[in-house]
């Protein structure tokens, strides 16, 4: 795993202070997968997450996430509600049924702040949901925590199968037990 390490910039243009962020390796780093058509709000997304230490790969519609999280399985996506062609809601319930998808967060970001909306991107499979105008450190902190729930539940799945090993097999005589 990628060390972390406090980021003292401070962006004016954003207001976005100190953040840990990752160093080391690239392909340590986690890669976040931005769906968003609007080119300047995807581009301050991404500009943000590259500053923290993630690995940006940027998809300016519903179809071109879907191509790029084949491409390259991102570790967190970031999704708009509202694109043209595909929607954010038809994606993210495309991208749940990709082998290998059950333990990566989709945080949904939109304008939409309506019950079914919310509802809607829960029922497709959304993680969370970010409403626009986007603050920043709260974006900052939800990508971080998804990710960091990410490892935990995936920490948590090793566990449970060396234990269930553990239950099975007599350590001693490396028999079945009964």
């Amino acid at each position: 795993m990628a060390m972390q390490e406090v980021n003292s910039q401070f962006s004016p243009l954003t207001g976005v202070s100190p953040q840990i962020s990752y160093t080391g390796p690239e392909e340590d780093r986690p890669v976040i997968l931005i769906a968003e058509d609007d080119r300047m709000t995807r581009a301050m997304i991404s500009h943000i997450l590259a500053n923290d230490g993630y690995r940006v790969v940027e998809a300016e519609n519903g179809e071109d996430c879907l191509s790029a999280y084949k491409k390259t399985p991102p570790n967190l996506v970031l999704l708009d509600a509202m694109m043209p062609g595909m929607n954010g809601f038809e994606c993210c319930s495309h991208i749940m049924k990709l082998p290998g998808s059950a333990y990566t967060p989709i945080l949904m970001i939109t304008g939409l702040e309506d019950q079914t909306s919310v509802d809607w991107a829960f029922d497709v499979g959304a993680s969370d949901y970010i409403t626009k105008p986007i603050h920043w450190p709260v974006l900052r902190q939800r990508v971080r925590i998804q990710l960091e729930r990410t490892q935990l539940y995936q920490k948590l799945e090793e566990a449970n199968k060396k234990l269930m090993h553990l239950a099975s097999i007599d350590e001693l005589t490396q028999l079945a037990n009964r």
